[in-house]
């Protein structure tokens, strides 16, 4: 019975949509050591048994940087309206902010939604990142060399203040 509950309350989640979209901006929270691994592979969340049967599927954002920078030394800043373009990903809030999934474009195919589905995951492009926020100074040039250059890159204040822009891209004309 619980898994018929289970797997009825995913169907009827999937066939809905959300109203809100997806706010502006959204927080990652990160370590400095995953940094070129998100960069060359995008923010993945492959969810695990436990997190597929209590929901909590997707990639977890936070909507305020300072709550991103409690999950790691590194804050990825993410365009919400990139995502909300793409149309392949939905926002579900949460308590600091929203879960980022990917949407299951095969719901309505007529096959019902797959179970795979759900393992494979929800990946983020870092073409969605605009900006890294990190809690020390970082070194710009070297961070510009290792691929970095085309994003804002800022830091959070050494106490109160705003955060403080390091480096900001040349737009394109």
């Amino acid at each position: 019975m619980k898994k018929l509950m289970t797997e009825w309350r995913r169907y009827l989640q999937e066939t809905t949509t959300t109203d809100k979209g997806f706010p502006a901006k959204v927080y990652y929270g990160t370590s400095i050591e995953k940094l070129p691994s998100l960069r060359d592979n995008g923010i993945v969340n492959l969810p695990t048994d436990m997190e597929i049967e209590q929901d909590k599927m997707g990639v977890p954002t936070c909507s305020d940087p300072y709550d991103a920078k409690g999950y790691g030394n590194v804050v990825l800043e993410i365009d919400g309206a990139y995502l909300d373009e793409c149309m392949q990903y939905e926002a579900y809030p949460n308590s600091k902010g929203c879960r980022v999934r990917m949407r299951d474009s095969a719901v309505m195919s007529g096959s019902g939604a797959d179970v795979m589905v759900d393992r494979l995951g929800t990946n983020i492009p870092f073409d969605a990142v605009r900006g890294i926020i990190f809690s020390g100074t970082p070194n710009v040039e070297q961070l510009k060399e290792k691929g970095f250059g085309n994003i804002d890159i800022s830091r959070f204040p050494m106490e109160e203040g705003e955060i403080k822009t390091l480096y900001k891209p040349q737009q394109e004309n």
